[in-house]
């Protein structure tokens, strides 16, 4: 059952990963995380609730500017 290193390493990260779960549970750490990524998400979704702005056409705009960028600048390393 424990021949092969890929299954050690990834009992070892389960476990770790379940130790710091229930560690971070019990002191409330992890109520502490949901709370901000509630707010968080509270927050965006009230973002996109509101009337459009500029801020919205401003981040339409990066969302696809940047992707197209990155693959100009990719080419043009790729291509020396």
């Amino acid at each position: 059952m424990l021949r092969n290193a890929r299954f050690i390493i990834g009992l070892c990260v389960l476990t770790g990963v379940s130790l710091t779960t229930v560690i971070a549970w019990t002191s409330g750490t992890l109520d502490r995380i949901m709370t901000t990524v509630a707010g968080l998400w509270q927050s965006f979704m009230a973002w996109l609730d509101s009337p459009m702005t500029w801020e919205h056409l401003f981040a339409g705009a990066g969302v696809l500017f940047v992707p197209i960028l990155l693959l100009l600048v990719i080419s043009a390393i790729t291509d020396g």
